[in-house]
């Protein structure tokens, strides 16, 4: 499997046959496709057999495809297998010859835009800002073959390239700094009842108290005031930080954006009868969660930063690095946990009421100190990113700044005759008057958006290492080529199949590999779409509130496709497998041995086990399902497109749409909450796929209609 990646196709030119209609279309395929007939919308006598059209070429792949399979013609004596083998032979060679040209002609794959994942990672690597975040101000690029990176499907309009000018903009002005010294750091300690921002939560006393030696206190018998000081007592957390909820320190908001260090001690513990501690059998894993410090009702951001950290029952001190926004607090985010049910009783106000205790407890963290330093200034100052853009020591040399920078961010040498452009653009901001920092500013975002930064090309001659080098890591990185790979590019020892396979086998083993699994995971096994359906969460409980089940799920694909290609293992373990990856949640979703910490493992199977292989993994079950049914003919169709490499055709035209199988009288419910142009849609049993996040959300709110 790993050697699939070391591959860089060597191509001979060949002379292209002669591109005449094999005999045995007209003998065995005219009588039903031609102008009169044209079954299936074909008129074969209007066809021209012109490869050289790419949509031509690709109608007569097609047509290869369905002889060669049988289907076409659906009588097999109307095309003797003799004849049929012939027939295939004859379009496999011209459709080969006429392709194979257009390779020696143009390269292998034609000149494509960087995606706007890659675009980010470029930037990130280029001005040395690793937590830049301007992927979301380009437009979402479209899909082709099941992946982002599809040529034809990354094209450019007047729109997305202001929305890159805009982006190329943001992540420059990131990286300049305008003050002559770093930022002040704020430094905040929270211990006592300071670590929460109330004495409860949603939940009531089972989901969160204050304990000191093991035992929940009374706080009306404490005086407040030393209560916040007080380094004894502990805060005892037994929840998931779901809504409804708000969990952090109390008295921190980051007045400035940036990266903060923050360092506390915990423990996790187990809750028993009477609100006392007990010390827990294994970890509980553990996040924190940047946002506006507002009520239960967050609106905005909320997202997971920090990394997973397990908290073992022994009092441990951790530190981690979370990023943050003006504005912005933190709360405490524990994983697996329950969330406090809603409920109305007799109509009266919400109340939330904890789940039952598990056997032996329910598991929680006990923390007893937090510590906040931020924002982290670089080391120097000014730091590396504006040293990218404006050099170590101050100048106001237009052309010397530009060839620095052009130097640190081209993947490849650019000549002085294409530099002029940005010499003169620059200068005439100059002319303008405008300040030496914004007219460089210029000079440099026109040089990112510019298709010497923007766009990927073919290597075109025998000596075009650079291209290669491109090209390779940006498929196996999602980004520019390292140092390394640099090097043996100027060096032109990338045609070396020595070199370039070990090179192929760094990349693979590097950390940057991991955006290579997101990436094509994300696509051809749909993974950005686990969170899409939410399951029904009466008929599958576990999934209630539980983001980190989705998560672990998530990260065990994952890591099966990392493993499969690192390890080159066989190309069977697809769909059969003796082992899985699983980490506590897994362990216990799948009802294996229990497993203690977050982190993936690989574990053995046993030989009877049901498990093994993607078909069995919790996040292609999820992707393939709609969260309240799942269909065979949906989930086969998948595995016959995204596995075998065969799609299934589409539906005959006479065949119609299958209505769901529920009563009428909550159809009719449906059919009048929806309206008829929506109920069209959703009876589709084939959607294209501009299509689907819309019929997702029609799906879910015919759903929830049904429900009510």
């Amino acid at each position: 499997m790993k050697y699939f990646f070391s591959i860089l196709c060597v191509v001979h030119v060949s002379s292209v046959q002669s591109q005449t209609v094999p005999p045995q279309i007209d003998q065995s395929c005219i009588e039903c496709h031609d102008k009169e007939t044209a079954k299936g919308s074909l008129d074969l006598t209007a066809l021209k057999f012109d490869l050289a059209d790419f949509a031509t070429r690709q109608r007569w792949i097609r047509i290869h495809d369905r002889v060669e399979k049988g289907e076409m013609p659906p009588k097999a004596e109307d095309l003797p297998a003799e004849q049929r083998a012939a027939l295939v032979k004859s379009l496999s060679s011209s459709i080969h010859a006429v392709d194979h040209a257009e390779v020696i002609a143009h390269g292998r794959g034609p000149l494509r835009r960087l995606n706007r994942d890659e675009y980010e990672q470029n930037l990130r690597d280029v001005l040395q800002l690793p937590s830049l975040d301007i992927r979301d101000m380009l437009p979402e690029d479209r899909e082709g073959h099941h992946f982002n990176k599809a040529s034809e499907t990354l094209d450019i309009s007047r729109v997305q390239l202001t929305a890159y000018l805009d982006a190329a903009e943001a992540a420059l002005r990131a990286a300049m700094i305008t003050a002559d010294k770093p930022p002040p750091v704020t430094k905040f300690l929270a211990v006592g009842t300071n670590l929460f921002p109330s004495n409860d939560t949603f939940g009531e006393r089972a989901a969160m108290f204050f304990a000191k030696n093991n035992q929940a206190i009374n706080l009306a018998k404490e005086d407040a005031k030393k209560a916040t000081h007080d380094e004894q007592i502990e805060l005892a957390l037994f929840r998931s930080a779901h809504w409804p909820y708000y969990g952090y320190p109390k008295g921190f908001i980051a007045r400035l954006p940036g990266d903060y260090k923050v360092r506390f001690s915990a423990r996790a513990v187990l809750q028993q009868a009477g609100h006392k501690l007990v010390a827990a059998k294994q970890a509980v894993p553990m996040t924190f969660r940047a946002r506006k410090p507002s009520g239960p009702d967050v609106s905005g951001d909320v997202r997971a930063t920090g990394g997973i950290m397990d908290v073992p029952p022994e009092k441990t001190t951790f530190e981690t690095i979370i990023r943050l926004l003006p504005g912005e607090t933190f709360e405490y985010s524990l994983l697996g946990l329950p969330v406090p049910l809603a409920r109305n009783v007799k109509g009266g106000p919400p109340t939330y009421r904890y789940p039952p205790f598990p056997e032996g407890g329910q598991p929680g963290v006990a923390f007893q100190w937090l510590e906040v330093e931020g924002p982290i200034s670089a080391e120097t100052w000014p730091p590396a990113s504006h040293r990218v853009l404006f050099g170590d020591s101050p100048t106001n040399d237009a052309k010397a700044l530009l060839r620095r920078f052009v130097k640190l961010a081209a993947r490849e040498p650019i000549t002085e005759e294409t530099l002029k452009t940005f010499d003169d653009l620059i200068q005439s901001r100059l002319n303008e008057k405008a300040p030496f920092n914004e007219a460089m500013l210029a000079g440099y975002k026109a040089f990112l958006c510019s298709g010497h930064f923007l766009y990927l090309r073919e290597p075109e001659h025998e000596d075009d290492h650079f291209a290669i080098a491109s090209r390779l890591s940006h498929f196996l990185t999602n980004t520019r080529p390292d140092a390394a790979l640099s090097e043996l590019a100027a060096q032109k020892q990338l045609r070396d199949d020595a070199v370039l396979k070990g090179e192929t086998e760094r990349l693979v083993s590097s950390s940057g590999f991991e955006r290579f699994i997101r990436s094509f995971t994300d696509y051809w096994l749909n993974l950005r779409h686990i969170r899409r359906d939410e399951p029904d969460i009466r008929l599958y409980p576990e999934y209630r509130f539980d983001d980190y089940l989705v998560e672990s799920m998530e990260l065990e694909t994952r890591a099966f496709v990392t493993a499969m290609i690192r390890d080159n293992l066989p190309a069977k373990v697809l769909v059969d497998a003796d082992f899985v990856f699983a980490n506590d949640r897994l362990a216990k979703h799948y009802a294996l041995p229990p497993l203690g910490g977050s982190a993936m493992r690989k574990i053995t199977l046993p030989k009877d086990s049901a498990l093994g292989g993607l078909l069995t993994q919790a996040a292609l079950l999820k992707v393939t399902a709609n969260g309240t049914t799942t269909s065979p003919v949906v989930r086969g169709a998948w595995i016959m497109e995204r596995l075998v490499g065969e799609p299934p055709p589409p539906p005959p035209s006479s065949v119609p749409a299958v209505e769901p199988d529920i009563p009428i009288g909550a159809w009719k419910q449906v059919k009048a909450s929806l309206g008829s142009t929506v109920l069209a849609m959703i009876t589709l049993t084939r959607l294209p796929p501009t299509l689907m996040p819309a019929a997702s959300c029609w799906m879910a709110a015919a759903s929830k209609t049904f429900r009510n």
